[in-house]
């Protein structure tokens, strides 16, 4: 079914109010959830607010999300999420990082003891649409195993970078996985098979039924290169910023006790470096030499990272935004239940 984004934020908040998160917090998260599902990512989407009242009615979600400042010190701040919704505390060192970027030139931000960040481009698309250069990552529940090891232990410990652009921003998000494991829980709920080359079953053997490869490990983009950054992005995350990390951190669509996922932000402010408008315009020529250049056989169009989302969210703002009915359905049971007359 076709949702308008401004209906689908209202009954994200409503849902999230419901739980107990503060009403200033709930448009924060709203806005991140929909803004995942406009722009096609839906495994980050509204689908979460049905994990987070599980976690709630489970005891392990902490509503009011209450974010504390650990340290902040010139342009490093770190923050503790207080095991609550990991879009509150993403969102605030989001802004915190901008700020010191515009004092300093460059802001960083860590944040320990959070679950589930969502969408990572949705952060670093804000910061370039505000004139900066931005870089996160979140570590994740063990579901890879290190390169050479026969056991799961790192995450799929995503990567985002976002560059202001004239029209059109550069985002590239991606997990150190093959694919992200929120993507293989998609095809175990639809009753659909996954690729080959995307994960390997318990015994470690290639598989490409959802259910083993959830019980398996994921396999590391580039073998050995996935493998370092996605152990680069734990240390960070995890050892840095005094969260989990490793096999340490628990996964958040299970009722296994706190995650303990951290994350990292940098920012930077492009007019540190050079005019933001002679910037943009020289990343508008770089987009149209590389679009322009010479296609592969059987490819119709080169595309810059993160512009088939960006297509996709204008024209969810434009004509609405999709969501599978059973999601829908599901979130209205969830809306009767806390009580709200509010629908999809």
């Amino acid at each position: 079914m076709i949702v308008e984004a401004n209906k689908l934020r209202s009954v994200a908040e409503e849902v999230l109010k419901g739980l107990g998160e503060r009403e200033e917090n709930a448009k924060k998260v709203a806005e991140m959830l929909v803004r995942a599902d406009a722009r096609g990512i839906s495994t980050h989407g509204v689908y979460l607010l049905n994990v987070m009242a599980m976690r709630v009615e489970g005891g392990q979600l902490r509503l009011p999300t209450d974010v504390r400042v650990i340290s902040d010190r010139d342009a490093t701040v770190l923050l503790d999420g207080g095991d609550g919704i990991g879009m509150v505390a993403a969102y605030e060192a989001l802004n915190m990082a901008i700020d010191k970027a515009r004092r300093y030139g460059i802001g960083m931000a860590l944040i320990r003891n959070t679950n589930n960040v969502g969408c990572l481009g949705c952060y670093t698309e804000k910061a370039a649409e505000n004139g900066m250069i931005a870089m996160m990552s979140s570590n994740a529940a063990p579901s890879m195993a290190p390169w050479g090891a026969a056991e799961k232990f790192l995450g799929t410990n995503p990567i985002a970078i976002s560059i202001p652009g004239e029209d059109m921003n550069f985002t590239m998000d991606m997990a150190t996985s093959v694919v992200a494991r929120g993507k293989i829980r998609e095809a175990q709920r639809k009753g659909a098979s996954i690729p080959e080359g995307w994960a390997l079953d318990a015994e470690g053997r290639p598989t490409t039924d959802p259910k083993e490869a959830l019980e398996g490990t994921l396999m590391p983009i580039g073998g050995p290169k996935g493998s370092a950054l996605a152990m680069a992005v734990d240390i960070i995350c995890g050892l840095l910023a005094g969260s989990g990390y490793g096999n340490q951190l628990k996964s958040f669509h299970i009722l296994e006790g706190p995650t303990r996922v951290g994350a990292s932000l940098i920012v930077v402010d492009v007019s540190y470096f050079t005019d933001l408008f002679e910037f943009k315009k020289r990343m508008r020529d770089y987009f149209e030499t590389v679009k322009s250049l010479k296609k592969a056989v059987g490819v119709e169009e080169i595309f810059i990272p993160g512009e088939i989302e960006f297509r996709r969210e204008k024209e969810s703002q434009e004509r609405g935004i999709r969501i599978d009915d059973a999601l829908a359905s599901s979130i209205n049971d969830l809306l009767a239940k806390l009580g709200s007359s509010l629908r999809i």
